[in-house]
């Protein structure tokens, strides 16, 4: 006896694929992003997913590491979190859990539950609560914050300053 069988691709996709299913799977993803042949920045995640129409996005579900380069081989800051997505049509980072950024040059560290990176305009901002530890040990809470994509020139709002008997609507 002889069995064959036949399977068309597109058939296949038919009848398994959904708006659920991603188009793409990269595990452990490592992937350097450049200008004019300059490394900008590196996405180093264990799994990506990409969806393409309707969601047009890409989620990091077990967490991202985005390191931004200041020279090449010359980190400047760092983000991390435990969830991330890419809106493609934004341009626009989401990420969300446990989000830490750091500036390694200036060695402080920004920790809150989401951050929006704009990409067109190189800005991370955030709404929720936020923690901010400086290299002297002075730390900042508040709601809201807005940096450049490297962490080097932020304003806050609604801050309170650890030593500090007032609040504050915003710092610099």
């Amino acid at each position: 006896m002889l069995f064959s069988c036949e399977n068309d691709l597109e058939t296949i996709t038919t009848v398994t694929a959904t708006d659920e299913t991603p188009n793409e799977i990269v595990n452990d993803m490592h992937t350097l992003y450049s200008d004019s042949g300059v490394v900008k920045y590196e996405i180093i995640a264990t799994r990506m997913e990409k969806y393409d129409e309707p969601k047009n996005k890409t989620i990091f579900k077990n967490g991202i590491i985005v390191n931004f380069f200041k020279e090449k081989d010359s980190i400047i800051s760092t983000l991390t979190a435990d969830y991330a997505e890419i809106r493609e049509k934004e341009n626009m980072i989401i990420a969300r859990n446990n989000v830490i950024f750091t500036n390694v040059e200036k060695h402080q560290t920004l920790e809150t539950e989401e951050l929006f990176w704009d990409q067109n305009a190189k800005r991370i901002r955030t709404d929720k609560h936020f923690h901010v530890i400086g290299e002297d040990g002075t730390e900042v809470w508040g709601y809201g914050l807005d940096t450049d994509e490297n962490f080097t020139d932020y304003n806050a709002h609604k801050v309170s300053v650890r030593g500090s008997d007032q609040n504050k609507d915003s710092i610099q």
